[in-house]
């Protein structure tokens, strides 16, 4: 059985620095390769909503239910914080 991932085009394109070095920071933490992280970001751009940035929508839900039934200052301001992380990574 061959191959079965799909052929690519080369296609030289500009991109602005700050983005480069987002993927380059991105493709470095997750060990794989720049290319694999710009088209995952092409073919995802109109849906956001990975399964990834799903999970952390629900951990971040779980961890605000945690610190409602605790009563716990420390817990939703560490909530509150996630919640800011995650509003920078959307924008």
């Amino acid at each position: 059985m061959k191959n079965s991932k799909p052929r690519t085009v080369l296609k030289p394109i500009r991109i602005p620095e700050k983005v480069v070095k987002e993927i380059e920071q991105e493709a470095s933490s997750r060990n794989t390769t720049f290319s694999d992280i710009a088209n995952y970001r092409l073919q995802h751009h109109q849906n956001p909503l990975t399964p990834e940035l799903l999970a952390k929508i629900q951990d971040i839900c779980n961890h605000a239910i945690e610190a409602v039934k605790n009563n716990s200052l420390t817990m939703a301001k560490t909530t509150e914080l996630e919640v800011s992380l995650l509003w920078k990574y959307l924008k």
